[in-house]
Formats: C-alpha cells, structure tokens, sequence
C-alpha cells in the first residue's frame, strides 16, 4: 500500500470475512460499533484526535429506538444510570399552550421506554466504559484512508499506519473518511443556528416533561436531566456564520425567548454565558451509498439532518449496532456492507428527510402559517401522533 493520501480506490471482492477494524472517531457512533465489534470477537481500535473524552458541550436526547439498539450491544443499562427519562412529550406555543402532550405511561407502553437527555460528555463517559480500556488512542488524528483488496489502513498524523480488514468512519459531519471515499460532498445550510447548554436548574412536577416550544421562526427545547440540570436548545433564523457566542448569544437568547412561557426565562437568566455553545445547522446531500471496497461510513458522516427529531445521536447509534450485526451475518466484507446499506440507507435517508421538513415547519415566520400549524397540531388526536411515531421510535436487527 503506498503512502497516505485521502482518496481511496479498490472496491474488488473480498472472500474473508472481517477479523480486525479501525474506527475512526469516538463518538457515540464510533463507541458503540467499537462496542459491538468487540462484542463480535473482531479485532478494533478507534483513532481520535482529541486528547480525552471531552466533558465539553451540551446535551442530547436518546429515544427509545436508540435505547433498543443499545441494548442489543449490552451498553443501555450503562446509558440509564446517566440519562433521565423525560416524564412525557409536549408540544407547546410561546404563550405555554399545550399543543401535544403524550404521557410517559403510553411512551413506555408502546415503545419499551421514553426519552432520555444526556449530557453528551457523559454518554461517551459510560460508552468508554463500557468499551474498556485500550481500545480508543486518543490524540491520533486521521489524516487519509487507503485500502487495496486484502487490507484497507488508516494513516494518522504522527506517522503511524493502522491496517485492518475494515474501516469505519465515523468521523462526523465534516468526514475525512467520507471525503476519501467520494470526494466533497455537498453541505445545505438549514437557514439557522443552534444554541444549546446545559444548565443547573431544578424542574418539577409537570415541568419535568421534554418540551418543544414553536414560535415565529424560533424553537425552543427543554429537557430534564440528571442532579438537577437541564438540557436546552434554541433556534432562530439567521444568516449562516452570524451566530452570537458568549454573553452576546445570552442577551439576544434573552430578547428572543425571555418573554416565553415559564420557565423558559429563568432558565436563560441561570445559564453562564460560557456554557452556551452556538453552531450553524448544516444537512449533507443524501449519499447514494456508504460503503467503498473496505471502508463504510456510520452517522453523521454518512446521513447528517438538522436535529429537529432529535435523532443524530440515535440513528448513529443504529448505524452502529447494525453494521456489525451484518459483519457477523456476512462472510463476504462487501456482503456485509450491501446488506447494511440495504437495512440503513433508506430509513437514515428518510429520517434526514422528515426532520429536513419538520425543521422548516418549525421555523414558519407567517402569522397565519404558524396559527395554522399549531391548530393543526392541537386538533390532532394524541394517539394518530403517537401512531406517526411508530417507524422512527421502533428498531429491529
């Protein structure tokens, strides 16, 4: 194989099947198929470029669909000791009137479980964990993939080579692996950014539902999490590269969303400015495949939407669990990965798609248009929303 660079050929058929793995990144995606090679007797080691897990950034949410796929891995028990279960859903306008509310009980009845938030340093925590020592080197940035048809080899910025049967990249949004694998994919702007923290803030009673609050051009989410703290988010329209940090993003999230329905305001008022992290929401073009020879892609390398279903970390974790399950099914690697695109790629891509629509519905500006989302929200029977829940809370293998 010759040196490292960032595109990769091969694609020719592969008899043996995969004994050995490079994962590159470790995030949740990139744990969780460490996790679940491990399990499958294969050979893994997982390149990161940063030092250590980080304890920085905010929260997220992990629904039932995900919490079944961990399962699978033998890692939810490790997840629910750090997340808290939301007591029910709801959907709400800026003057705090219930559009939706589901229950717990009926989440929990018809999915297995309710959702959880996280903060997402401690996802990775538990994950690491539970993945075990010696697995992940840290500090080892990816800097191109190559692969012919025995081996694929990943090159790290200090120089060293690692080779394996198969590389999985789950490298994020902004994909190295990906890049070498297809070259530059396009990235749409969604038309806002998001504002996310984690704040020390004691919610009760009914307040311990996860709320979305829909506006004119602005949302605002809030979820319960664990030792007195909660998970928000917010988006507001603006033009891409101008989202306020700081105690600047703090007084504008301020002027926006102070005035909302309770505790909205309080919640903004008890965060520290240096705890709020602001990012532009961008969606890759929908992949018309994954997979190349000996190298795939899982998560937001592979399928990255905006996050109004609240489900990145969730179909990354599914990417995860069924990859390796098809490694195992498969004695053929480029077997393996035609059956995992075939059981992922549409229900990824669809999921990008609904959230893609959901996001723009959820920042209608229109008077009328928004009067008339909320009607129409409000009118619906909860058990006919329940019901459109169905293909995206549910995971099967």
């Amino acid at each position: 194989m010759g040196g490292p660079g960032p595109t990769i050929g091969g694609g020719e058929v592969m008899e043996a099947p995969a004994r050995s793995a490079v994962v590159v990144g470790a995030g949740p995606a990139g744990l969780v198929a460490a996790i679940a090679l491990r399990r499958a007797g294969i050979d893994t080691v997982v390149c990161e470029r940063l030092a250590a897990t980080s304890d920085a950034g905010s929260g997220l949410t992990l629904w039932p669909n995900a919490m079944q796929a961990l399962d699978h891995v033998g890692a939810a028990d490790a997840v629910r000791r750090v997340g808290a279960p939301c007591d029910g859903i709801s959907m709400q306008n800026a003057r705090g009137r219930v559009l939706d509310r589901t229950p717990r009980a009926l989440l929990e009845e018809r999915f297995g479980g309710t959702g959880a938030a996280l903060h997402r340093g401690e996802l990775l925590e538990a994950l690491a964990d539970v993945l075990g020592p010696g697995v992940v080197r840290f500090g080892a940035a990816c800097v191109g993939v190559e692969q012919d048809a025995e081996l694929a080899s990943v090159a790290l910025d200090d120089g060293t080579r690692l080779e394996a049967d198969v590389v999985i990249g789950a490298d994020g949004i902004g994909s190295l692996v990906r890049r070498a694998l297809f070259g530059a994919c396009a990235l749409r702007y969604a038309g806002y950014p998001v504002w996310r923290a984690v704040t020390p803030f004691e919610l009760a009673g009914a307040e311990r539902t996860g709320t979305l609050t829909l506006g004119r051009g602005a949302q605002f989410g809030l979820f319960p999490m664990t030792r007195g703290r909660v998970y928000w988010f917010a988006a507001l329209d603006a033009a891409e590269g101008t989202a306020a940090s700081g105690a600047a993003a703090k007084r504008l999230l301020l002027g926006r969303f102070g005035a909302w329905h309770d505790p909205i305001g309080r919640v903004l008022e008890a965060t520290g400015d240096a705890a709020i992290v602001a990012s532009d929401v961008h969606e890759l073009e929908p992949l018309p495949r994954w997979s190349r020879g000996r190298v795939t892609l899982v998560g937001d390398a592979a399928h990255a939407g905006t996050p109004a279903l609240g489900q990145g970390a969730c179909q990354a974790i599914e990417d995860a669990v069924v990859l390796v399950h098809c490694l195992r099914g498969h004695r053929r690697v480029d077997a393996a990965f035609a059956d995992f695109e075939r059981r992922r790629l549409g229900r990824a891509n669809r999921t990008v798609r609904e959230a893609h629509m959901l996001s723009r519905v959820g920042q209608w500006r229109s008077p009328l248009a928004c009067r008339s989302r909320d009607a129409l929200i409000r009118l619906t029977p909860g058990r006919l929303q329940l019901r459109r829940l169905d293909w995206l809370f549910s995971f099967e293998l």
